[in-house]
């Protein structure tokens, strides 16, 4: 499976969210399910999906579908040349 791939099925296990709500424009707080415990949920899944630790600090920058990927990718994540 690809890392978007993966990312994708993160945020739908994470936030119980159907495909077609996983998209680029989803953000904190945008949806029922990305509130508070929903965003510990989704960092800690990340976290285990992608071998990576997300200390606190850039918690709080993983406030999108967009810089979730920018965030994983300063942490070696590659999205493009997997």
């Amino acid at each position: 499976m690809k890392n978007i791939e993966k990312y994708r099925s993160a945020f739908m296990d994470a936030l119980e969210l159907e495909e077609d709500q996983v998209s680029e424009e989803l953000a904190l707080g945008e949806t029922r399910e990305w509130d508070s415990l929903g965003h510990m949920i989704l960092i800690s899944t990340m976290e285990e999906v992608f071998e990576v630790s997300i200390d606190a600090e850039w918690m709080t920058e993983f406030d999108s579908y967009k810089a979730g990927k920018e965030l994983l990718n300063r942490l070696g994540v590659d999205f493009v040349n997997e």
